[in-house]
């Protein structure tokens, strides 16, 4: 039985307040018991909610006891018995709900969906009992001078007050929630927007990302339901991790000695945890034996919030849900593991240690020590962490036949419970999981072992021979713990071989199947790496030298489908890995191939190839590191390219955003990634990029619109120019190269132009000569108060804008400016105001003396002009008239 903390039932806030006030009172001393045993009276009660409610509705149903079983804490104690629910209908008719058992506080809680409209009436009934001692901690006396005193009385029947529920047609409405954010926003959220959970998904890296301790999503699968994810390649902020690109000078521009230890395939730098909109990770400025502390990041500005020096490795974050009759509520916090952990080929193996960690301040809480581990190079007893839907940290390892002398077992621990088990009652009595309130003991040295729910046997032989190895633990998904064995390198790297494969319950530790696999040579996908190749009730298995996928079911073994990749690289054969999201499995090779496939029937949805390498590249399309595990998120399926092997760079490798409806390119941008795909949260998503050693966040930021108008009044009839800029205000724009490159701001330009921008900007690439900036709306609000718009324009690669207008009426105006927005910043806009005043009148002319003059004579000169253009013409008619007599 899991024993990490109480499932409390819905009850009103008063049972709480009773609760906390009489803590004290509930545990009473051990004392005789009552002789001869007491008739104690009792009091119940019971409340609906909401009410009035509408037909078709659920209501709550909450009833309790007046006071707990008096042996009742935690998970030990008694329980109230036989309590039921009388509910009588409109109609005079009654049924009977129940019957129920109370928990540790004395109540329970049930639903009810009244079809009629009219009064219904709820009554609870207990039926009396005799407390007996019941589900006591080991070791706790029911009988003697140590006993609790209650042992043996009778508590008495007792019914509740009746409470009247109002069904009306009308259903009762919720409170209103603010809508998802269309602007700009960080953490915390409001704790009344309980809708946004959809977009407010944290990145716990509870799963382990090749060889790092940590930085997958969950044990299983990098895919995060709860966020959206960048639609662009806009970048918030870069941050140095490690020196980083072109070491310069004497060493030159090989690509194999010119630049810092960048293509870290097998000593990861960033490995990643996402908590309430924090960026936590383990620094590595060198090497990977020389980790120097951890960095907490603000998620959307880039901001170092604290830094640890230690030697510690982050493992994982945890959010946990506590809820005890006297709390509610998460608190998060980190788990590190010390330097000692050991690498074998199936990933990490824990030290004699973890550590527990406050997530806000970083400081330190307790230890658990004596964390199973084996010697380097012996498989098979990885601590494999992942977390139940309270937050409490499961793990699930093997104890090896090979290393201990009794049979193999596949063993759960609960992080929570191992806390609580160490931690004595108030009273003084035996350590009771599951405390009235979560109080992990400041600086306690708590043994693993505490925490141990079951241990199970595992099989150590299949078809009457015996295992060739122990079987470890390759994958939890669907409450199934997946588990191989295999023969030597047992089918693995090519080499001749067989693999047993079994799966086991979760909950339970029970085989489900087990079976043979004699096909050779197969590779697992993302063998070695220590990574879940589970998802959806499947697990998958890529045939390297056959190019083939195949899919299994993880309740039964069964082969459910294979598939040849068409179109393959031959570098496919050197490895390939997957993510498996809402049905369909995604997987990508060596080579630069992606694939989608069905996960029900194996057909294939898209395909997806890289371009070529050019030049520098031996293989061919542009490679995809297969090591690196791929993220899906917000529709979107992000894999990096890189490589295994010298050159460590070449150029032009990208950070790939795919489409996972159709495969196509949503968007890319220059980065070489070989150590894990992007953790994403809270809209955000976050690598390091090996050009330059630097973490890189993409996402949408804020910007800023401004906007000038004259300040001078201008008179009716004439236009005026309004001015202004739109600016990227992320917080990448205040970093030195940029804010020095763009005084007057960090333009905005358009979603086509973003990838080559953002290279020019962060990775001292190019300035693109084509680039767009954003469109603008401008508006008025005239001296009538009547809005307008009056027009757009768009800002050009400088991120200004101008427009000429001529306004229609005078009066004081204002002017309004807005950016919507884009896929790649939240809109913004500004204001500002100018005035137009009245032409001034235009007067009529006064004539001169000398104007006069002027005219008087132009008119003499114009009639003497007639007068002797009359008598030329005279003269030529009397010629003609003449010729004519002739």
């Amino acid at each position: 039985m899991q024993i990490s903390k109480k499932k409390t039932t819905t009850l009103v806030i008063a049972i709480f307040l009773m609760l906390s006030m009489s803590a004290s009172t509930m545990l009473i001393p051990f004392t005789s018991a009552h002789s001869p045993p007491l008739n104690i009276p009792t009091f119940s009660f019971c409340s609906i909610s909401p009410n009035p409610i509408g037909v078709g509705q659920t209501v709550n149903v909450n009833f309790w006891v007046g006071e707990p079983p008096p042996t009742a804490s935690g998970q030990f104690g008694d329980r109230w018995q036989n309590m039921t629910v009388v509910v009588t209908h409109p109609d005079g008719t009654t049924e009977k709900l129940g019957p129920f058992t109370s928990d540790a506080t004395g109540g329970s809680h049930s639903t009810y969906t009244p079809t009629v409209v009219g009064n219904y009436t709820f009554q609870m009934f207990f039926g009396g009992q005799t407390l007996a001692g019941n589900n006591l901690p080991a070791g706790t006396p029911t009988s003697g001078p140590s006993a609790n005193v209650a042992i043996g009385d009778y508590y008495q029947p007792s019914s509740s007050n009746k409470f009247t529920l109002t069904v009306q047609q009308e259903a009762t409405g919720y409170a209103s929630v603010a809508p998802l954010p269309t602007t700009y926003w960080t953490r915390p959220i409001y704790g009344e927007n309980s809708n946004w959970y959809s977009i407010a998904g944290n990145w716990l890296g509870t799963g382990q990302s090749a060889f790092a301790a940590t930085g997958m999503y969950n044990s299983s699968v990098n895919y995060n339901a709860y966020t959206t994810a960048p639609n662009t390649a806009h970048i918030l902020w870069s941050k140095p991790d490690a020196f980083g690109g072109v070491i310069g000078g004497a060493y030159g521009s090989s690509e194999t000695s010119g630049n810092y230890y960048a293509t870290a395939q097998y000593e990861p730098k960033f490995a990643p945890i996402i908590m309430q909109g924090i960026l936590y990770y383990t620094m590595y400025p060198g090497s990977g034996a020389n980790p120097s502390g951890w960095a907490a990041v603000d998620l959307h500005t880039g901001q170092t919030l604290w830094t640890k020096n230690t030697t510690e490795v982050l493992r994982c974050g945890q959010i946990l849900d506590m809820v005890t009759p006297n709390q509610y509520g998460a608190l998060a916090y980190l788990w590190s593991q010390p330097p000692q952990a050991i690498i074998t080929y199936e990933g990490f193996s824990l030290g004699p240690s973890l550590e527990m960690w406050d997530a806000m301040t970083g400081n330190y809480i307790l230890s658990i020590t004596g964390i199973p581990s084996l010697p380097p190079g012996v498989p098979g007893n990885l601590l494999s962490l992942t977390a139940d839907d309270n937050g409490d940290l499961i793990g699930y390892y093997v104890n090896s036949s090979f290393i201990n002398a009794y049979p193999p077992t596949l063993n759960m621990w609960n992080s929570t419970a191992c806390i609580n088990l160490a931690i004595p009652n108030s009273y003084g009595g035996p350590n009771v999981a599951d405390n009235w309130i979560w109080r992990p003991t400041q600086g306690a040295q708590i043994p693993f072992s505490l925490g141990v729910e079951w241990s199970a046997p595992i099989a150590t032989t299949v078809s009457g021979a015996p295992l060739p190895a122990t079987l470890g633990i390759s994958g939890i998904d669907s409450g199934v713990v997946y588990m191989t064995a295999a023969s030597s390198s047992g089918g693995l790297f090519y080499q001749p071989g067989w693999e047993i494969e079994a799966g086991y319950s979760a909950t339970t530790g029970q085989q489900l199947w087990i079976t043979n696999r004699t096909e050779v040579p197969y590779t697992l996908i993302s063998s070695g790496a220590g990574v879940g190749i589970v998802g959806d009730g499947v697990y998958v298995e890529f045939t390297q030298n056959a190019l083939s996928i195949s899919t299994y079911s993880l309740f039964t073994g069964k082969l459910l489908w294979t598939q040849n990749l068409p179109n393959a690289s031959p570098f496919d054969s050197l490895g390939a890995n997957q993510v498996i999201a809402n049905g369909t499995i995604y997987l990508w090779g060596y080579g630069g191939d992606v694939y989608a496939y069905n996960v029900a029937d194996g057909s294939l949805k898209w395909q997806y190839h890289t371009p070529s390498g050019g030049y520098e590249s031996p293989y061919g399309r542009e490679p995809l590191w297969t090591f690196s595990v791929g993220t899906v998120a917000d529709g979107k399926l992000f894999v990096p390219e890189g490589h295994m092997y010298s050159p460590p760079l070449f150029h032009n490798a990208q950070q790939l955003a795919l489409n996972i409806t159709d495969g196509s390119l949503v968007w890319s941008i220059d980065a070489f990634d070989v150590t894990s795909a992007p953790a994403i949260s809270d809209g955000i998503a976050t690598t390091l990029n090996a050009y330059d050693n630097q973490v890189y966040a993409w996402g949408m930021g804020p910007s800023k619109v401004t906007v000038t108008a004259p300040q001078a009044a201008i008179e009716l009839g004439r236009s005026l120019v309004i001015e202004g800029m739109v600016t990227d205000i992320s917080a990448g724009a205040q970093q030195q190269a940029v804010a020095a490159n763009f005084p007057n701001g960090l333009p905005c330009v358009s979603d086509a132009s973003m990838t080559p921008w953002m290279e020019y900007v962060y990775m001292q690439q190019t300035k693109p000569n084509n680039a767009n900036g954003v469109p603008v709306v401008l508006s008025v609000i005239d001296a009538n108060g009547n809005q307008r718009q009056i027009g757009t324009t768009t800002t050009d690669a400088s991120g200004s804008f101008s427009y000429q207008w001529t306004p229609n009426i005078t009066g004081k105006y204002t002017v309004i400016a807005t950016f919507a927005g884009s896929q790649s910043y939240y809109g913004s806009s500004s204001q500002a105001a100018f005035a137009v005043d009245q032409a001034s009148p235009t007067s009529a002319p006064i004539a001169s003396p000398l104007s006069d003059t002027i005219t008087n004579s132009n008119m003499i000169m114009y009639l003497a002009v007639g007068v002797i253009a009359i008598i030329i013409a005279i003269v030529i008619v009397g010629l003609l008239v003449l010729r004519k007599h002739a």
